[in-house]
């Protein structure tokens, strides 16, 4: 996705909220108003994150992986409480390695976490090889012919190459197996069922074939 689609996805999924009011009902509302990802992105980069935590395995690993950690806050409530246990450990490691405490100011944090959020909502990469197992494996070649080869019962996979977005995937995909289970069922083909990354895997195979960004 493009910077512009990036900023709109994440700026409807973290849509703005309002607080309740637990003060009285004369009280003015107050509301959350979250961040802008890509000058979160560039807070990352200007506030040094890089020299400690690495993203989805690229970067140092003093502290955890922000695009992975072992330990996952569901809300935003959640990684502020992280946060918080997080700080004086890392305060007492910056003072260590001679770096500066990053401050915050403005909406700088609420970037800083709608970047992070943002990089949780991608898939993983996915591993060609693995791909190209699964593509027989789950006897997609059956009926899909992909770059030269694989059956003609079904629609050729090159054409798939204009469908970047994980989004069209998943609705091309619900679309498809309404037919597909009924032709499966007349060839005596068992339902194929994917597991962790293994989707992305098949993707990424399908794509590295077609030509596909």
């Amino acid at each position: 996705m493009n910077r512009i689609v990036r900023v709109v996805v994440v700026s409807l999924l973290l849509a703005t909220v309002g607080v309740p009011d637990v003060l009285g009902q004369d009280q003015p509302k107050v509301y959350a108003i979250w961040g802008n990802p890509d000058n979160g992105r560039k807070i990352y980069a200007a506030k040094g994150c890089g020299r400690c935590h690495a993203i989805n395995g690229v970067g140092p690993t003093i502290g955890p992986d922000l695009g992975r950690p072992a330990t996952r806050p569901q809300t935003i409530t959640q990684l502020a409480g992280a946060m918080w246990n997080h700080a004086p450990d890392m305060r007492k490691l910056a003072q260590e390695k001679g770096l500066n405490w990053a401050g915050f100011k403005e909406s700088e944090l609420r970037d800083l976490i709608a970047y992070l959020y943002f990089l949780r909502m991608l898939d993983q990469p996915g591993d060609v090889r693995r791909g190209e197992r699964l593509f027989d494996d789950k006897r997609c070649s059956a009926c899909h012919a992909l770059a030269g080869r694989g059956g003609r019962l079904a629609s050729d996979l090159s054409q798939w190459k204009h469908y970047s977005s994980p989004i069209l995937w998943a609705e091309i995909m619900w679309r498809h197996a309404v037919d597909m289970e009924a032709r499966m069922r007349g060839l005596g083909l068992a339902w194929p069922d994917f597991q962790d990354n293994e989707m992305v895997d098949l993707i990424a195979f399908i794509q590295s074939r077609t030509g596909a960004r």
